[in-house]
């Protein structure tokens, strides 16, 4: 049923090659961008999960 439906819609195709185009400009866009980032703000970004404050004030401390 599902082959019947996808076969009877006009120009189906374009829809695959369209949703890859967009995936691969976005991929290539991304990967631009990380080789373009800077060592210190990957070191800040890096470092994130790992600091326990937040604008130089310790969590939970009083």
């Amino acid at each position: 049923m599902i082959r019947e439906t996808i076969s009877s819609i006009l120009n189906v195709e374009i829809y695959a090659i369209i949703g890859f185009f967009i995936f691969f400009t976005f991929f290539i866009f991304v990967s631009i961008q990380a080789f373009r980032m800077k060592k210190d703000e990957v070191e800040q970004i890096s470092n994130m999960p790992l600091e326990d404050s937040v604008d130089g004030k310790q969590h939970g401390a009083k």
